[in-house]
């Protein structure tokens, strides 16, 4: 009965089909359930928002709730009690996780000197996604639209980072290894009929990554964006799919159940 539940579960999240009737309701408790076990995630985003935008939190508390999210994705992975042995993704998930939040709390150390290593944490965070997500299917398609925006997303930013020339060339690597994260998270679905609700998660959590690093970016060295906010949200809601994405895989997942 409950290799049976396990397998509708999957079924769920890699499938793009409808259901109805006894089935439709097994979908409902199984994305209730899936909420109930981020609500620590969702709840600690909402402390994020609630303390750290005052002007009184201190830098260690603000450094606290920045990375508490992330850790707490983390936690919710190994709720699910995956084997880290024989699961494709999930360790290289962790990985990526806890760079990105090392960079949280570097970040929000402010100086630039922190700046540069939080950017290098989150440097290494891509590069553990990209490795997560593979290169099949390879979507040249793709690969080439996002080299487009990528492309005129630098002649934009250059103009901005020739005032910081030590950290000109940082940036460029930067900004290339998160445009290649996004092209393997999106080769799933983008331009691609054969989609699948994982797939779309992977493909929207890579590409709002993109947006709050370009927003963070935009405001660390261009002009400020008084929407701060939206560079938070963008950045957890991103991290919360490519987590889903990841974990019900239908690769990582077949192969977990062998």
């Amino acid at each position: 009965m409950k290799h049976s539940e396990e397998v509708h579960k999957t079924s769920w999240w890699t499938s793009r089909e409808r259901t109805s009737g006894p089935t439709m309701q097994s979908t409902v408790l199984t994305v209730l359930k899936e909420i109930s076990r981020l609500a620590p995630f969702l709840l600690s985003v909402f402390i994020y928002f609630a303390l750290a935008s005052q002007s009184s939190c201190p830098v260690w508390l603000r450094a606290f709730l920045k990375c508490l999210p992330i850790l707490l994705l983390c936690a919710y992975i190994l709720t699910l009690r995956i084997d880290l042995h024989t699961h494709s993704k999930a360790p290289k998930l962790l990985a990526g996780l806890l760079f990105s939040a090392v960079g949280d709390i570097l970040r929000s150390l402010s100086s630039q000197f922190h700046l540069l290593h939080g950017d290098s944490m989150f440097g290494l965070s891509h590069i553990c996604y990209i490795w997560m997500f593979g290169l099949k299917p390879l979507n040249l398609l793709a690969g080439v639209f996002l080299l487009v925006i990528g492309t005129v997303y630098l002649l934009f930013l250059s103009r901005c980072l020739w005032e910081h020339q030590p950290l000109q060339w940082a940036a460029y690597i930067y900004i290339g290894l998160i445009g290649t994260m996004v092209w393997r998270a999106s080769a799933g679905a983008l331009f691609n009929h054969q989609w699948s609700w994982v797939k779309l998660f992977a493909t929207v959590g890579g590409m709002l990554l993109a947006v709050s690093d370009f927003t963070y970016t935009v405001s660390a060295f261009c002009f400020p964006v008084y929407h701060s906010g939206m560079i938070a949200a963008t950045y957890y809601l991103a991290q919360m799919l490519i987590t889903l994405s990841a974990v019900y895989s239908e690769s990582a997942v077949g192969k977990n159940r062998k």
